[in-house]
């Protein structure tokens, strides 16, 4: 059972009286025979911002992946803006994924297209809830979006001509250029310079302030997790371990959080 701060004379929670964006309840999952997810649970809510906390191969992408239909579950149930997904089609689950922007960890850009045409396309591929066409994003704004995240003269370079951490960089554009009911970040500052993981989880948090879009973020960092989230899930062995804010699963005084939160950064 996951560890979680509560409080009997909390207030009621504002996000009770909201349907979740996605819904993931008592999920497991294998691959190649392997248990990677062991009853996991979690829902995320419009306009919240929550991290997935853990360490290196405990289920943090796999959890993301299964999120959006990309695995299916042995067990449990995935409900994404209010449908099963064990219940409707391939192609129900691609109009679906229309709705959301995801920055896979390696990037996944389409190699022959230029970072413009890249973001063009995602943008014509995104959709808001019943109006399923999508918006050609302008020069205006893909080159604002690329300023923001430092590649403001890439627009018209390739994939190969540019680093990893230029490639993580354009992926993070492309999954916010459609405006995202659910924007899904893999590891956005892996790789990345203290600099530039600063300048993408400062963008993250402005964009989040104007946005109703349900943001998720996984990543071994607990100081990334503590500057963008509102909501913390560690994740151990492919289970929620705890939930709560830093401070709160520092007050839990768990032995496995507090060694997880001590050796990666001071908190």
């Amino acid at each position: 059972m996951a560890l979680e701060l509560t409080k009997p004379d909390a207030p009621k929670d504002p996000l009770d009286n909201l349907e979740p964006v996605a819904n993931l309840t008592d999920v497991h999952l294998s691959l190649g025979g392997q248990d990677i997810l062991k009853g996991l649970t979690l829902a995320l809510y419009p306009g919240s911002k929550t991290a997935i906390l853990g360490e290196s191969s405990c289920g943090k992408s796999v959890i993301l992946k299964t999120m959006v239909g990309l695995f299916r579950p042995q067990k449990g149930e995935v409900h994404l803006f209010g449908q099963n997904l064990a219940n409707i089609s391939t192609r129900a689950i691609t109009v679906l994924r229309r709705r959301i922007g995801m920055q896979f960890q390696a990037g996944a850009l389409f190699d022959s297209s230029t970072t413009r045409l890249n973001l063009v396309m995602a943008s014509l591929m995104s959709a808001h809830g019943s109006q399923m066409r999508g918006h050609r994003a302008s020069d205006a704004e893909i080159l604002d979006l690329l300023s923001q995240v430092g590649l403001a003269g890439a627009a018209d370079v390739y994939p190969a001509s540019l680093s990893g951490g230029m490639r993580k960089r354009v992926a993070l554009a492309r999954a916010l250029i459609g405006q995202p009911e659910l924007a899904i970040f893999d590891e956005p500052t892996a790789g990345l310079d203290p600099q530039t993981s600063s300048r993408i989880i400062n963008l993250l948090n402005s964009l989040a302030q104007n946005s109703q879009a349900a943001m998720i973020l996984a990543t071994t960092d607990p100081d990334v997790a503590r500057r963008f989230a509102e909501r913390i899930i560690l994740i151990q062995k492919g289970q929620v371990h705890a939930t709560g804010s830093i401070t709160e699963l520092k007050a839990l005084g768990d032995p496995y959080v507090d060694r997880y939160l001590q050796r990666l950064v001071a908190v």
